[in-house]
Formats: C-alpha cells, structure tokens, sequence
C-alpha cells in the first residue's frame, strides 16, 4: 500500500512539474537571446579601436568596408590597431595578399571572417559607417598548421583535406580565406597547387583573400583581369641601417619581399649565419626563376 500510495505522489508531482516545462523552455529562449544581445552590445559600447557601426547586406556580392578592425585584435593591451579597408567586387572578387613575415597578412583576412560572422549574427561592426557585406551562404578558412598523428595525417595533408574540401564545397555565394597554401611540400609543387587551386576559385566565382609567400602567383592578376586583385601589407627597411619597421597598412599592388631573412635577424640569428642565409637565398633565386615560369606556363 505504501509503495502504491508513493507511486501515486510520484506520478502527480511529475505531471504537475511537466506543466511548467513550456515556461522554462520559453525563458531559456529569452535569457539566450538577452545574453546574445547584451554580448553585441557590450563589444559595441567598449570598443577600444572606436565606434561599431550597422552593415548593410548587398544583393550582388560586393564588399565593401572602411577602416575595419579586427574585433579581438584592438582588444589587447597597449596596441594601437591599424585599421584597414576591404573591396571585393567585379574588379576582383580573389585579392592575393602578400607581404612580409608578421605584418599582419593573417590579421586582415581572418579580420573579413569575423566582420561577415558578426554582421550574419545581427552585431554591429567595428568599421566606419556605410559597410557593406553580401550574404554569406559559408565561410571556408584555410589557415593555421596543424597535424592528426592518431590518423597519421601530416600537417601537409591536412592542408591538402582541408584545400579539397574548400573545392567542393564554395560557391559564389561563399567568403573563402587561405592563410598560405602548399609550405609541407617542394616551392614547386606548393606553387604549382596554390596556383591550381586559386584559378579554381576564381571560375567558382567565390569571393577569397589568399595570403601568400608566393610572390610569382601575384601574375595571376594580369592572367585573370577583373578578377583577381593584389594586395601587400606594407614594410619599411631603413636604407643606412637596414632595419626592418612594420607599417601594418594594406595597400594596393603586389610585394615583392617576404623579409624573412629580416625577420630572423630580429628573432637574433648570429651575424653569419644571416650572411650564409642571404647567400643562398640569391643562389637559389637565380636558379629556380625560369624553372618557376616554366611551371606557371
């Protein structure tokens, strides 16, 4: 009788809890959204770079954004972020990015992601007024090294899975970023994919920013006129002391340097070292230059 009687009390206090199951489902929907909302507007207000600003969307697939921030990357102590501009449109929806080590390729494509993320999300923008952004139907990055040694997967297959994944799956409605592209292998076969993969891209019609050390795929601007654009980060190398300075501008046209040999003696490389380093690097240059046209033909 007592275990009939508890069964019975545990059968109504169950029914009578389940009624209230709507009102929490319904109050869990509105605190989310509040605490999205209150999220958004919290960046907005206490932006360190400046104002936040509402985008518009365009109907045919135009970008175009005045001195943009990186929302994360004015966040941090003591930086003065330097804000950029993005136009990718008929006159070239794949913008080559080059430029040296550390000033600042990866910050500007990653920056367009979170821009189209936060404006898809219903965020205001760090950017200037008067924004525009196409509506993204994916956003397919490439970017970062990385490795599965429980599936004996190679950081350069995993770029490679990555690369193919990207093929099949952008449209012309799609924002693709690629942080470099064919490093794990031969300067001839990552030059020989890089090139491959961003003429893809562009009979795909998908709008990309590919940051890249290969500087002979800034041709690919006079093979595809209209549709592919060249961008560099800037850099100045003092003339009498040959110090390197990051200008962390984005400017039209391609660079010709990566300064990589610069970056190391920065990261303090032994004198010799740097000498033994540019040596070869000139060697090197003036040998594989016909064999790298030779390829691209």
């Amino acid at each position: 009788a007592y275990k009939k009687a508890q069964k019975t009390l545990t059968g109504e206090l169950v029914r009578t809890a389940a009624t209230y199951a709507p009102v929490f489902s319904r109050a869990a929907d509105a605190l989310a959204s509040l605490d999205a909302l209150q999220a958004f507007a919290h960046a907005a207000a206490f932006a360190p770079g400046g104002a936040y600003e509402r985008p518009t969307f365009s109907d045919d697939n135009t970008v175009s954004i005045k001195n943009a921030r990186h929302p994360v990357g004015e966040c941090g102590d003591g930086i003065h972020f330097v804000p950029t501009d993005y136009a990718l449109d008929d006159q070239g929806r794949l913008v080559i990015v080059t430029g040296p080590n550390m000033g600042g390729k990866s910050t500007h494509i990653r920056g367009l992601a979170c821009l189209a993320i936060m404006a898809q999300a219903g965020s205001l923008i760090p950017a200037d007024a008067g924004a525009q952004l196409p509506l993204f139907d994916a956003i397919l990055a490439r970017v970062g090294a990385g490795d599965s040694l429980q599936r004996g997967v190679s950081t350069f297959m995993a770029e490679m899975l990555e690369a193919s994944m990207i093929l099949r799956s952008a449209t012309s409605q799609s924002l693709v970023i690629i942080d470099e592209l064919g490093r794990g292998t031969s300067t001839y076969d990552g030059f020989g994919l890089a090139w491959a993969i961003s003429e893809q891209l562009v009979r795909q019609k998908a709008t990309c920013l590919f940051a890249t050390h290969f500087h002979e795929l800034t041709q690919l601007e006079a093979e595809h006129p209209g549709a592919v654009r060249n961008r560099h980060v800037t850099a100045h190398v003092d003339e009498n002391t040959g110090a390197l300075a990051f200008l962390y501008e984005v400017a039209d046209g391609p660079c010709t340097e990566s300064f990589g040999i610069k970056v190391a003696e920065l990261a303090g490389f032994p004198p010799a070292t740097v000498q033994v380093a540019k040596r070869k690097a000139e060697e090197l240059e003036s040998s594989s230059g016909g064999k790298l046209k030779a390829l691209r033909a």
